[in-house]
C-alpha cells in the first residue's frame, strides 16, 4: 500500500519553527476522490430534477417544447409552435429566475404559421443562445423603454433570427420611438452586448392596424425627434466579444441607424465578419471608408446582392493599422457597378491585405475609362 507524506510548515502562524507531518494512504485518497465524484453526481441530478420539474409547470412551453440535459449545467430547449398555440418570453423569464445561477439554456423556436410573444432584446437570465425561425413576433417593441430590462443579466452569447416577421400595432410603434426626454433603453438600443454572434436575417415588419390608426399619431415629429436623438446622443454599444454581425435580407427596409451605429459609434474591435448583404442599399459602402482602423481583425465584409452603383477607392493600409495578417475579402458581387477607373484597377492590383470581389456586376466596356 502506498503512503503519502505531507509536511506543513506552520511557522508563519505560530512564530515557531515547527512542522506537522501527516501520512495519508492511497485507499483514503481514493475514497476522497470517489466521494467528490458522488457529490458531483448528486449535484448534477439535483440540477436536472429541479430544472425539469420547474419546466413542466410552464403549460404551453412544456407542451410545445422539448428540454434536454446536454451537460453538467447546460440545457437545450427546442420548441415547435404550431397553429393557434403560442409561447411568451415573460413566462420563460419567470422560469429562469427560479433556477440556480450556474445553469445555461440554449433556446430554439421554430414556428409553423404561428405567433410568439418575444420582446426585444430577448433578455432572460441564464439564456445563452436564442434562435428564432419563421415566427411572427408580437410585443416586439414593448420593452424598448422598460428600464427594468436593463437589470436583467445580459447573458446571450449567440442570437439568430431567420425569416421573422415583427407584427406590431401603430400605437405600440409610436410609443417605442425615442422622443424628447423619453429615450429607449440601452438594452433595446444595443441588444446583447456580450454576444459573439448577432445575426438578423430576412426580418420583416408588418403593421396590424396601419390604415385604421396611422392618422392618430404625429409620426413626422416623432421620427424627427428619434433621428435627432440618435444623431446627437452617440451612445456607443460595447461589443467586446462580437465576431459576427449580420443584418441581411431586409429588401430595402434596413434603417440607416443600424448601419451607422456599428460602423461609426459602436465598439467592436474583435469583429471578423460584417454582413449587410441583400438589403437593397445604394451608396452605403461609402460609410466603410477607414474601416480598417475600427475593425483591426476583420476578415470578411459582405455587401453583395445590393444596388451599389459606384465603387469608391478602397485603400490598403496593411499592417500599419490592423492586427490581421491574413487577406480581408470585401464582397461586392451582384451589385449594379458598371465601370471602374484605371486608377482603381491599378490600386486593387497592388493590394496585399485586401481582396475586392466585384464579379457578377453589369460592367460596361468603355475605352474612355481613365
Amino acid at each position: 500500500m502506498r503512503y503519502y507524506v505531507t509536511v506543513l510548515n506552520i511557522f508563519p502562524l505560530l512564530g515557531l519553527g515547527l512542522n506537522i507531518v501527516t501520512v495519508t494512504n492511497e485507499r483514503e485518497n481514493n475514497l476522497v476522490i470517489k466521494q467528490q465524484q458522488m457529490n458531483s453526481s448528486i449535484d448534477s441530478f439535483t440540477h436536472l430534477s429541479y430544472v425539469m420539474n420547474e419546466f413542466e409547470s410552464l403549460e404551453n412551453w412544456s407542451s410545445l417544447c422539448n428540454i434536454s440535459h446536454t451537460g453538467y449545467t447546460d440545457f437545450d430547449i427546442v420548441c415547435i409552435v404550431k397553429d393557434d398555440f403560442s409561447i411568451k418570453l415573460s413566462e420563460f423569464r419567470n422560469f429562469t429566475d427560479k433556477i440556480s445561477s450556474n445553469i445555461r439554456f440554449d433556446l430554439s423556436v421554430t414556428c409553423e404559421d404561428s405567433v410568439v410573444y418575444f420582446p426585444w432584446p430577448f433578455r432572460a437570465d441564464k439564456l445563452n443562445k436564442i434562435y428564432i425561425k419563421d415566427c411572427r413576433i408580437k410585443d416586439y417593441r414593448t420593452d424598448y423603454k422598460n428600464q427594468l430590462i436593463n437589470s436583467i443579466p445580459d447573458t446571450i452569447k449567440y442570437l439568430q433570427m431567420d425569416n421573422v416577421t415583427v407584427s406590431q400595432r401603430v400605437g405600440e410603434f409610436y410609443d417605442s420611438i425615442s422622443k424628447a426626454n423619453s429615450a429607449i433603453t440601452r438594452a433595446a438600443e444595443c441588444g446583447p452586448e456580450n454576444a459573439f454572434s448577432i445575426i438578423r436575417r430576412g426580418t420583416k415588419v408588418k403593421f396590424e392596424d396601419l390604415e385604421k390608426n396611422c392618422k392618430l399619431y404625429d409620426f413626422s415629429t416623432a421620427l424627427n425627434q428619434h433621428n435627432h436623438y440618435f444623431n446627437t446622443q452617440k451612445r456607443a454599444c460595447l461589443y467586446n466579444n462580437l465576431e459576427v454581425y449580420e443584418i441581411s435580407g431586409q429588401k430595402g427596409n434596413l434603417r440607416k441607424n443600424d448601419i451607422n451605429k456599428i460602423v461609426y459609434t459602436d465598439v467592436a474591435e474583435n469583429l471578423k465578419i460584417l454582413n449587410f448583404s441583400n438589403n437593397g442599399m445604394f451608396d452605403t459602402f461609402y460609410k466603410m471608408q477607414g474601416w480598417q482602423r475600427r475593425f483591426p481583425v476583420m476578415e470578411y465584409i459582405d455587401f453583395s446582392n445590393n444596388n451599389i452603383q459606384v465603387l469608391p477607392m478602397i485603400p490598403d493600409y496593411g499592417l500599419a493599422v490592423t492586427k490581421n495578417k491574413s487577406v480581408v475579402t470585401i464582397d461586392l458581387r451582384r451589385n449594379n457597378i458598371t465601370s471602374l477607373t484605371k486608377r482603381m484597377i491599378d490600386s486593387f492590383s497592388t493590394h496585399e491585405f485586401i481582396k475586392v470581389d466585384i464579379s457578377e456586376n453589369p460592367f460596361v466596356c468603355d475605352c474612355g475609362s481613365t
